[in-house]
């Protein structure tokens, strides 16, 4: 049984899959593990002043935690269920 338990323990440290993130998939754009409001935006969100409602610690983007917090709020009634990344130039 401890055999069982220290190899199941382990393998959450060999795997990354709990760690994946659906909204770091679907919205960060350019990979660099935090979402912006640019990055929302071109994916066709909804914002209004909701973005500055989850980014908690006003640095302009959004972590996973602070993510992963404005679920309900931002991403799953504002932004659309597959987005389509649009070219915003300027």
């Amino acid at each position: 049984m401890k055999k069982l338990l220290s190899i199941s323990i382990f393998s959450l440290f060999v795997s990354d899959a709990f760690a994946d993130d659906w909204r770091m998939r679907k919205f960060d754009l350019n990979d660099n593990n935090v979402i912006s409001e640019a990055e929302l935006i071109q994916s066709g969100c909804r914002l209004g002043k909701r973005f500055d409602l989850a980014d908690k610690n006003n640095d302009g983007v959004l972590n996973r935690k602070e993510a992963r917090r404005a679920s309900d709020y931002l991403f799953r009634k504002r932004c659309p269920k597959n987005p389509q990344p649009i070219d915003i130039r300027g």
